[in-house]
């Protein structure tokens, strides 16, 4: 009797996994880390993005199949970053990001890029439109540390720039008074 109800159970379990896998859903998102250090004039962003959302983007741009290696995905990522993902400071200039490195793998590509912060700088605005031109769904979630305060926004389709500061206004930008 034990065995038979333990049987029943043990398909019953294993039928509803193999359904809520067949259900399962595809999560579009990227991370982006932009630390500024005002005691070295820096600062560092790291974006993380899934492996296979980047394959997808680089068959959509090569018109097929691509083999997925470090090279081919930097060179690409290079000009691509630089093109979904820019911070401007408060006097509207876009501020330059240099390339560090990027580094592949199997779950995740991780982009490093650096820029220069002026001094007193404690505000920045930015736009992430990285995948949004692949994915209707997909949202950039951008993590802002300054000294040891952090704030947040996610980027969705139809977001534009975003102010983050950590002495006066963040929000949508340019305010509307």
């Amino acid at each position: 009797m034990i065995f038979r109800n333990l049987t029943k159970f043990l398909i019953l379990f294993f039928v509803m996994c193999g359904a809520s896998i067949s259900f399962a859903h595809r999560y579009y998102a990227s991370f982006s880390q932009v630390d500024m250090h005002p005691e070295k004039g820096t600062i560092e962003i790291t974006h993380r993005v899934f492996t296979h959302d980047i394959e997808d983007l680089l068959v959509r741009f090569n018109g097929g199949p691509v083999e997925l290696t470090d090279e081919k995905v930097e060179s690409f990522l290079k000009d691509y970053i630089i093109q979904s993902f820019a911070i401007y400071g408060t006097d509207g200039e876009k501020i330059p990001l240099a390339w560090i490195a990027v580094e592949v793998t199997f779950n995740d590509i991780y982009v490093y890029q650096e820029a220069p912060l002026s001094e007193g700088q404690d505000t920045l605005i930015m736009t992430n439109r990285i995948l949004m031109d692949l994915f209707q769904e997909q949202s950039n979630t951008v993590n802002v540390k300054y000294e040891r305060k952090v704030k947040s926004h996610t980027f969705q389709k139809d977001s534009k720039l975003y102010q983050i500061s950590f002495s006066g206004r963040t929000g949508d930008y340019p305010f509307k008074n």
